[in-house]
């Protein structure tokens, strides 16, 4: 899951002392900051697509995005989540590579329960809190498996889980606060998605990409302690036992990446392997990247695409250079020598 944070406007006033410093250049202003979230509790170690967990496939989904060309000059943070809340891996000040970051994604081993509610809500904080007064595309990208259970009361996106599906979210429910912090920045305002209201900046948005990794709609009634067997001492909300299902999250998650503009992906143990750890540069989803990508990639190349289309590799919208050079770093993996050409 990915949440996008974009400052669209400046003020007249300004945008014209940028100008007049010779500060105000198309790169400068769209210089964009990812802060990378995932998942690493217990549940996570359950099967996925065939003869891999789901860890396993979120690593591989993360170091895939992170060997993307982006368009902008890119600025990564790592965080993973499990038991009562976040933990800071890297941040933006310290400045990680691509490489770097991978490295501690792919170092991430199994934890407890699953704070996932105050995790995202934490790291739209941080977000909107990192250079607060300077224009940045901000984004959150979120691979989980969902099945929040363990946000401390005291945090401000608990809640118990919503009897309503997207988009009728049960008022104080997790889903609802955690969809009110993506699309306003309060847990407890319901304003529509797509700007931040005052006190934020204006342009202030948010645009959540997901990567949900889950088993194909197994009730949760009863399976709880399954679900995280490190930890048998936990606590489960209450609703879970009321028999929710996964066909909840999926409607929770998808929604909320619709809402906000952004990519969402599900991950089932029926997906092809070349959609669950897709290779980056390949457009169509055929394991296998070679000039139909290249051709693709040509073919659309400087046209504004809707979220999820498979040639807009680095997400922004549009297939640029980004996307094309993204195709030629990779050309040629997993396809057999006799069709690389």
């Amino acid at each position: 899951m990915r949440l996008e944070l974009k400052r669209r406007s400046l003020s007249q006033a300004a945008v014209a002392f940028a100008l007049a410093g010779g500060l105000c250049s198309s790169a400068a202003l769209a210089d964009e900051h990812v802060l990378i979230l995932l998942d690493r509790t217990g549940s996570m170690g359950g099967t996925s697509v065939p003869g891999l967990t789901r860890l396993q496939v979120a690593k591989a989904r993360i170091d895939g995005y992170l060997q993307i060309v982006p368009s902008v000059t890119t600025k990564y943070a790592f965080w993973t989540f499990e038991n009562t809340g976040p933990t800071q891996v890297f941040s933006f000040a310290d400045n990680k590579t691509p490489a770097q970051i991978s490295a501690a994604v792919n170092a991430v081993t199994l934890g407890g329960n699953t704070p996932l509610a105050g995790s995202i809500c934490a790291a739209v904080d941080s977000l909107i809190n990192y250079l607060p007064n300077q224009l940045h595309t901000k984004r959150i990208y979120l691979v989980t498996d969902g099945d929040e259970n363990s946000t401390p009361s005291l945090d401000q996106c608990y809640g118990g889980f919503s009897v309503g599906v997207w988009p009728n979210l049960t008022a104080g429910s997790w889903q609802e606060k955690v969809r009110n912090k993506a699309c306003t920045g309060s847990a407890a305002s319901s304003g529509p998605c797509g700007f931040f209201p005052p006190p934020y900046p204006p342009g202030l948005t948010l645009i959540a990409d997901i990567d949900f990794l889950f088993q194909d709609f197994v009730p949760l009634q009863g399976d709880a302690q399954a679900r995280e067997p490190e930890d048998e001492t936990k606590t489960v909300m209450g609703p879970y036992l009321a028999g929710a299902t996964a066909a909840s999250d999926v409607s929770f998650f998808n929604g909320l990446a619709t809402a906000t503009k952004g990519r969402y992906a599900s991950i089932t143990q029926n997906t092809p392997p070349a959609q669950a750890t897709p290779i980056p540069g390949d457009a169509n989803l055929d394991g296998c990247v070679n000039v139909t990508d290249r051709t693709k990639v040509l073919a659309e190349y400087g046209t504004k695409v809707p979220s999820g289309t498979g040639s807009d590799f680095n997400r922004n919208g549009t297939v640029d250079t980004g996307d094309y050079q993204t195709v030629l770093n990779n050309f040629g993996r997993g396809c057999p020598q006799t069709v690389r050409e």
